[in-house]
């Protein structure tokens, strides 16, 4: 039975996968920069784009995994820092995209460069397990209360009700069920299952919009730098050189992730990074564009292939060009923007378990010794402390100071490859 449909299935399965992970942002940024809502649209459409297309470079040319391409959640935060940081100035909200698009640019040209001269791969020495393996950690909890608050939160009111809250958790709770199922297809399709039945609940008990937004129609083509050229001060600069030493990091726990639940030949690390360090580049010379926020091969997307043991490349293909595709509709963009962001969320925090244990699996895959257990404590301590600080606390400090201080998986990541790299293993 499987066989017989499982194409179809799996091509809605992978292109709800890529919906989920890609509608929430392009919401909270519009929000941040103070957008208008046909702007905030627009951004959702070019959003949805880039995801597709980015994620079908990197299946194609890049590191050749079915790996979804999403939002980079690093990046996110430093978008809403310098959203909160220029509008405080008395900056438009355009006029700080432009900025961030300059920023997203010039570490989209280093990637390119890195990857086009195939030497990526030399800084491999950085990044070693027990730095993937906070890397992995801090994303995790990073990312985990950003889940959890989606899952809980009435998209409608703002607030935690219980009516959504206990379908956000049955969600979570039946995705991980289906996944330990005895049967194959209800394993493979649990992501799919729970998607599908929480949208229904949503709509059943009158907690989801009903009218589809019907503010254009026929094909729109994505506007080209829609806030105007990109433009870059010597800050954005140092942040971009930054985020590179972090999307290489990023790329390294993605392929470690995907090659430990992928069965069968896979290529070395060597040519898988250098060859995803070409498709980033490219991935973010399309953001820089498109005007819209970098996105970057996602690690929960081993968790995803865990669940549903699907790893075929030909049904993620065709749904990265299905999503690609639909973003030319705005009525079909419309009508996929009222998936309730709880279910969404709920689904994609059952597929984070296998990320948490990978993480662990990294972390002790040497012995903890005295060395390791400092560096770890320190990385955590200071990292997940940062994700903590309220913004008013660091307001009046430099912009750097402010990206970094906003940003603990960053910080917290930068802070282990330094500690690693200076701390010597004693003989």
């Amino acid at each position: 039975m499987q066989s017989r449909f499982g194409w179809g299935l799996s091509v809605s399965q992978w292109f709800i996968f890529l919906l989920a992970n890609a509608l929430a942002l392009p919401i909270i940024l519009g929000q941040a920069f103070g957008l208008e809502g046909s702007d905030i649209t627009g951004l959702m459409q070019r959003t949805l784009m880039l995801v597709g297309l980015s994620s079908l470079v990197q299946v194609l040319i890049g590191h050749r995994y079915p790996v979804a391409d999403g939002p980079a959640g690093s990046w996110a935060i430093v978008f809403i820092v310098m959203a909160y940081i220029g509008r405080a100035q008395g900056f438009a909200g355009g006029e700080i995209l432009q900025l961030l698009a300059g920023g997203v640019l010039v570490a989209g040209a280093i990637m390119l460069l890195l990857g086009l001269a195939k030497q990526t791969h030399r800084l491999l020495f950085l990044f070693t397990p027990l730095v993937t393996g906070c890397f992995m950690l801090l994303l995790v909890v990073q990312l985990s209360g950003v889940f959890v608050r989606g899952m809980v939160t009435d998209p409608q009111s703002g607030v935690m009700t219980m009516p959504v809250a206990s379908i956000g958790l049955l969600v979570f709770i039946g995705v991980l069920m289906c996944s330990f199922s005895r049967h194959a297809i209800v394993r493979t399709y649990a992501v799919l299952v729970g998607i599908v039945g929480g949208w229904g609940a949503f709509v059943l008990f009158g907690l989801s919009a009903t009218a589809i937004p019907s503010n254009a129609s026929g094909i729109q083509l994505p506007d080209l730098f829609a806030f105007g050229w990109p433009k870059l001060d010597l800050g954005m600069l140092v942040v971009a050189v930054l985020f590179s030493l972090l999307l290489v990091s990023n790329q390294v726990a993605a392929i470690t992730a995907i090659s430990s639940v992928v069965q069968g030949p896979q290529p070395t690390m060597k040519d898988a990074l250098n060859r995803s360090s070409l498709a980033s580049g490219i991935s973010h010379m399309m953001a820089g564009g498109l005007s819209t926020i970098a996105v970057v091969p996602l690690p929960v997307t081993a968790g995803f292939i865990q669940i549903t043991g699907d790893q075929r490349r030909g049904p993620f293909i065709l749904a990265c060009v299905l999503l690609a595709g639909i973003s030319l509709f705005p009525a079909a963009v419309g009508f996929l923007s009222l998936l309730p962001a709880p279910v969404a969320n709920a689904a994609l925090l059952a597929a984070f378990i296998k990320l948490v244990m990978l993480a662990f699996q990294l972390l002790t895959k040497y012995p903890l010794d005295h060395r390791a257990g400092t560096i770890l404590g320190v990385t955590v301590l200071l990292g997940v402390g940062c994700m903590f600080l309220p913004p008013d606390l660091y307001r009046h400090w430099p912009g750097l100071a402010q990206y970094l201080l906003g940003n603990g998986l960053l910080t917290g990541t930068l802070i282990a490859l330094v500690m690693e790299q200076l701390w010597r293993k004693s003989a």
